[in-house]
């Protein structure tokens, strides 16, 4: 039998450095025991039952602990597994272990070894600014979430003052020159390359440079030099991009925001005279010709606050603001101009595609709109404006978020090439990712290729990396990153839900399976399963083969969008599922 091999860093904690394929006889679960009897509960699956056990030695308390088992054959009856092997990583009682249990079923590398501290904290203390580098002297601002740090992006807009512009506006996009610091086929370099980028948990980030690099010399903060890309972009009255240019050099930010405290700058009444033109430039961009036709679901962000003891003490919707429709615009449009230079050139770069969807996805969206009364996609071009006007048709707001939802789930994902590719969702015809260095290792080749276009470097590189497969390896990543993020959204939720067993909720119909119907509550974002077991006994028995949702919710009794009163029942926060009853 192979053997499982872990690899102990910097760290107390363990952590997988590398993929590695397990025998099947290790699973990765929760150890549990009580009046019952010894079990293992899956992580990897919510809906697998636990596997019954023979208790461990005396001595051996790992009740309540998460890791890799290896169990042997069943015995006969009662039919018991026995442990022969397990690799404990924690405990599930501790609220950081859910980020924990994330990271290590997706095989994140969550620390960094030594050697690669260490030469970041090399660069970060042998840099100093050069008397001769060229100052950008504009006064940027940053605007962000309330707890980043890792501040990658600026902005600074004031009025174009040429004749031959009136009304119109100056752009300027200020990305940290995070290429400079780290250099192709580094050590660091090829840190961030199998990492492909950041991943953000409801507690802790797990980076893709170290924090010497991504939170200190190449994060934008206020009143702090730093090297930077800039993007200078003039846009006539109606948001048309009449020319760009791009700056290397030094940029100060003078003032970093949050969102929240920027949106205020945006309101008609508290505007300050310095950020009127900001508002302007909102205004200019929705009309935007790059902008306008763009797909917009609207779907509100899930975020979880957390006690300053780790546990989550509320669930919500941070829903869109202007200031992040403002930063959102001015981002796709650094990133157009950045792929229309490379795209007229002949440096290599990577594009972010998002596919059409196909024939099959567009005939699932048309029949659950017909099934949901509402209208559906006429005609053979599709474009993403073609979802826009059938969520503006919604009128009904819950019905609306289904819709939305239910598109988000047909559409293809979007993904890196190394050819040129559109993208659908932008409905633009060449896109890339620039304006993220720090966090994601896509844009940091980007700035790469656009330093070799511009003459800035004059390295090689370009014709020699092999960009087909850093595609692979950074799309892997990133579907990683998304499941990690989502399952840890899903098991701080029902740890949170976990103090209200026996309450009762609103929720709405949000679709259903063979087994269960799915609902979403009304007051928290958060989604658990109302089992059949649960339903009349005459609705039980009823079966339909139907996959869109409605039918079989409608067999038992409910369908896709009803608001129904539920009871919860049963919380398990290591997995993160979380059970009704009517």
């Amino acid at each position: 039998m192979t053997s499982i091999k872990f690899l102990k860093e910097q760290s107390p904690e363990v952590s997988i450095l590398k993929k590695i394929q397990y025998p099947k006889n290790y699973i990765f679960a929760v150890y549990l025991h009580d009046q019952t009897g010894a079990k293992l509960a899956l992580l990897s699956n919510k809906r697998d039952k636990p596997l019954s056990v023979l208790p461990l030695k005396k001595g051996a308390n790992f009740d309540q602990k998460f890791g890799y088992f290896a169990i042997g054959a069943p015995s006969k009856y009662p039919k018991n597994f026995k442990i022969h092997d397990f690799h404990i990583f924690g405990s599930i009682n501790c609220p950081s272990s859910y980020s924990k249990i994330a990271a290590i079923e997706w095989n994140l590398r969550q620390f960094f070894p030594k050697r690669i501290l260490n030469e970041a904290k090399k660069i970060f203390d042998n840099y100093k600014i050069s008397k001769n580098e060229h100052q950008i002297a504009k006064p940027f601002i940053t605007v962000d979430p309330d707890d980043a740090k890792d501040l990658d992006d600026a902005i600074y807009i004031e009025t174009d003052n040429s004749k031959n512009n009136p009304g119109g506006i100056v752009l300027f996009v200020g990305i940290a020159d995070v290429s400079f610091f780290v250099k192709p086929n580094s050590i660091i370099d090829r840190e961030a390359l199998k990492r492909g980028n950041s991943t953000y948990f409801p507690d802790k980030v797990i980076p893709m440079l170290p924090e010497d690099l991504s939170n200190n010399l190449c994060s934008l903060k206020e009143n702090s030099p730093k090297k930077a890309v800039v993007v200078k972009m003039r846009l006539d009255h109606r948001g048309y991009k009449i020319k760009h240019e791009f700056i290397r050099g030094i940029i100060t930010v003078e003032k970093n925001y949050s969102y929240k405290n920027f949106e205020a700058f945006l309101s008609d009444c508290k505007t300050k005279k310095k950020y009127s033109v900001y508002k302007k430039a909102l205004n200019i961009l929705k009309q935007s010709p790059h902008l306008k036709n763009r797909l917009n679901l609207n779907l509100a962000e899930k975020k979880i606050s957390l006690s300053s003891e780790g546990y989550p003490t509320n669930v919500f919707e941070k829903n869109s603001l202007r200031s992040n429709e403002l930063i959102e615009m001015t981002m796709i449009l650094s990133n157009l101009c950045v792929s229309q230079t490379l795209s007229q050139s002949i440096t290599k770069y990577l594009s972010r595609y998002h596919e059409i969807p196909d024939k099959h996805a567009l005939k699932d969206l048309n029949i659950f709109t017909s099934l949901n009364d509402l209208a559906t996609i006429r005609g053979k071009q599709v474009t993403s404006n073609s979802f826009n006007e059938l969520l503006k048709q919604c009128k009904y707001p819950e019905k609306k978020e289904l819709l939305s939802n239910f598109i988000l789930r047909i559409l293809p994902k979007a993904k890196y090439s190394d050819v040129e590719v559109g993208h659908f969702g932008l409905n633009l015809p060449l896109y890339c990712h620039f304006t993220s260095p720090i966090r994601r290792y896509a844009d940091l080749t980007v700035h790469r290729s656009l330093a070799f276009a511009l003459k800035w470097e004059m390295d090689d590189f370009n014709f020699m990396e092999d960009h087909k497969a850093i595609c692979k390896i950074i799309n892997e990543s990133e579907k990683k990153s998304v499941g990690a993020e989502r399952e840890s959204l899903d098991r701080y939720s029902a740890l949170f839900m976990s103090k209200h067993i026996d309450d009762y909720f609103d929720g709405i119909v949000s679709g259903s399976s063979r087994s269960c119907i799915f609902i979403k509550l009304k007051k928290f974002p958060i989604e658990g399963v109302l089992l059949k077991k649960y339903l009349d006994s005459k609705n039980e028995k009823k079966r339909s083969s139907f996959k869109y949702g409605k039918s079989k919710a409608r067999d038992m009794g409910l369908s896709t969008g009803d608001e129904v009163r539920v009871k919860l029942v049963s919380v398990l926060p290591y997995n993160g599922s979380i059970t009704f009853s009517l």
